[in-house]
């Protein structure tokens, strides 16, 4: 009797097991294997630079634990094109910090699978001339800016924006004698030698100019409010595979902001522990710059506004869609979730304003 019912019960395990792998059990895990879910999300940064602050500082704060992703960062501190060649690849899930935007949108247009999905940082950039030239800089007509020398790195964000905040003032590139140079303190070197009337440098080397005696005639963010710099990108299959991930990505990037201007003594060291920059320095550029932008919006309005302003100044044809490169849904998607568990957050609320001025209609 006991042998009976020993055999019954067998059975009846058996049975059950059949009918969970039959609705879903066993199919189920297996797609959430395919799809990565539960996988940690392989994500690059630059860590001689604050490019990637906001992505670190949401690792080393724990909000990518708070929001229950398992994520691991890959330092790349060399060529746009070894880290946009390790996205390709599927090396990484993810890419910050240090590639800017010229480099992916021109990759883009040669048939490269990129989206931007959200920011990183924005802005920064200058022009510098000698103290008896700034007064130069005030007013840009065509007429002020007729045969001046001009030194730019080419490629670089700012150079980017510059030249295509000009042309929409109507003033002809052909006029300006852009004097492309290799690096910021070339460009330095050569206005101090009278070689150069101005030149368009980054904001990590503002300071250089300053110490070398020359000043900050124009910010470039003045005629072209809101220009970017480093998106975070990804690629469509991660997008389909790992959107959930992502969307929590996305959430602690956000929260990583908001402890980064709410608890500013807390938060920089968090980042300096990954981010090799001076701390005096990371507090400048991070808190005190106010023409250096590190925020988690795509800002797709703009992405499409530099697009045009490399077309206008001849690096790319213009010949796809970037409205097809661009998903801001997800960017919505986490703030919105955020905004529906605090409605009243003021960092919150400050970034639905700014989606309808970087995205669109909210």
């Amino acid at each position: 009797m006991k042998k009976t019912r020993n055999l019954f019960l067998l059975g009846l395990f058996l049975i059950g097991t059949l009918l969970l792998s039959g609705c879903g059990g066993g199919s189920g895990n297996k797609s959430a294997d395919k799809d990565g879910a539960g996988e940690p999300l392989e994500v690059q940064i630059n860590t001689n630079r604050v490019s990637s602050a906001l992505t670190v500082l949401a690792e080393n704060g724990g909000f990518n634990k708070e929001e229950n992703i398992k994520v691991n960062l890959h330092v790349m501190n060399v060529a746009y094109a070894d880290i946009l060649s390790a996205l390709t690849s599927d090396k990484v899930h993810v890419t910050t910090g240090g590639v800017g935007s010229t480099a992916p949108l021109r990759m883009m247009e040669n048939g490269a699978d990129f989206v931007v999905i959200g920011g990183q940082m924005g802005e920064g950039a200058d022009i510098v001339t000698l103290p008896e030239r700034a007064s130069e800089w005030e007013n840009i007509t065509p007429e002020t800016v007729k045969g001046k020398k001009l030194g730019v790195v080419r490629t670089a964000s700012g150079d980017i924006a510059l030249r295509g905040a000009l042309s929409r003032m109507g003033i002809d590139l052909s006029t300006i004698q852009f004097v492309e140079l290799g690096n910021e303190p070339a460009i330095i070197e050569a206005i101090k030698k009278g070689e150069l009337d101005a030149g368009n440098v980054q904001a990590n080397l503002r300071d250089t100019a300053h110490q070398a005696g020359l000043v900050s005639a124009l910010h470039v963010d003045k005629i072209s409010p809101n220009f970017i710099c480093c998106r975070v990108l990804t690629r469509p299959k991660t997008l389909k595979t790992r959107r959930a991930d992502l969307v929590k990505f996305l959430r602690a990037q956000l929260k990583a902001y908001r402890f980064l201007h709410t608890h500013p003594e807390e938060a920089l060291p968090l980042v300096n522990k990954s981010i090799e920059v001076d701390p005096k320095v990371l507090r400048s550029q991070l808190l005190e710059d106010e023409h250096l932008k590190l925020e988690p919006d795509p800002a797709g309005l703009r992405v499409a506004e530099f697009y045009d302003s490399m077309k206008r100044v001849g690096y790319i044809e213009g010949k796809i869609d970037i409205q097809k490169h661009l998903d801001i849904s997800l960017y919505r998607e986490a703030l919105e979730s955020l905004l529906k568990e605090e409605p009243n957050d003021p960092t919150w609320l400050k970034f639905k304003a700014d989606y309808e001025k970087n995205d669109g209609a909210w």
